[in-house]
């Protein structure tokens, strides 16, 4: 498995572990083009709190690299990474 299908694989997961404390009909997607923190996204900051620390977890775990995703200048702009899902992967799979 190539190192960004391993990303997505994570990225997936902790999606999963979010959608597990969410009510039924709110689950996030975990498609490409699927929106995470975005203005009138799924996503709340306390949502992108717990992404956040289970994916740093995780990312370390797998590839024993620690990223910084709490980093607040990647939560907003154009180019943020939590934008979308595939935004996110793409982002982690490039610092990694």
């Amino acid at each position: 498995m190539q190192r960004r299908e391993k990303v997505a694989a994570l990225v997936g997961a902790v999606i999963d572990e979010l959608n597990l404390q969410r009510g039924l009909g709110e689950a996030l997607s975990k498609a490409a083009d699927a929106p995470l923190f975005t203005q009138g996204g799924p996503l709340d900051s306390l949502g992108l709190v717990n992404l956040i620390a289970d994916l740093e977890g995780r990312v370390e775990a797998e590839f024993g690299a620690w990223v910084n995703l709490a980093d607040e200048t990647l939560f907003t702009g154009a180019g943020s990474p939590f934008q979308s899902v595939g935004r996110l992967v793409d982002y982690i799979d490039g610092i990694l």
